[in-house]
């Protein structure tokens, strides 16, 4: 009786462990100068990300909810230059895959986020 107590106590405590999922960014920069991107948490400003994508790249990385002080939806802004606004894409989620690209037309820096399966 005691082991099979043990053996489903071992069940729930695996079953409820929160898992946090990482969602992967392909950032592809257009541009052909430097993106500063700036990835930040919807309802947390001090969950902060910053990366630097080489002119006319393609960079990819990992982000989960643990980066994000445990939110999971993030917006990414991308600019070539600190004197403009650039562009941002929002509600963007850890448990989703994107493609983000960067490109500039006469406005300015465009963020197109799309979603990858």
């Amino acid at each position: 009786m005691l082991k099979k107590l043990f053996r489903l106590s071992s069940i729930i405590t695996l079953v409820s462990v929160p898992i946090s999922h990482a969602g992967v960014i392909n950032v592809v920069n257009e541009n052909n100068k430097e993106l500063l991107i700036k990835i930040e948490a919807i309802g947390d400003s001090s969950a902060i990300l910053k990366q630097t994508i080489p002119a006319e790249n393609v960079s990819s990385f990992s982000i989960n909810s643990d980066q994000l002080n445990g939110k999971n939806n993030f917006t990414i802004m991308g600019d070539t230059s600190t004197f403009t606004s650039g562009d941002k894409c929002k509600n963007l989620s850890t448990n989703s895959d994107y493609k983000v690209t960067f490109t500039t037309d006469t406005v300015g820096i465009t963020c197109i986020a799309e979603e990858i399966s």
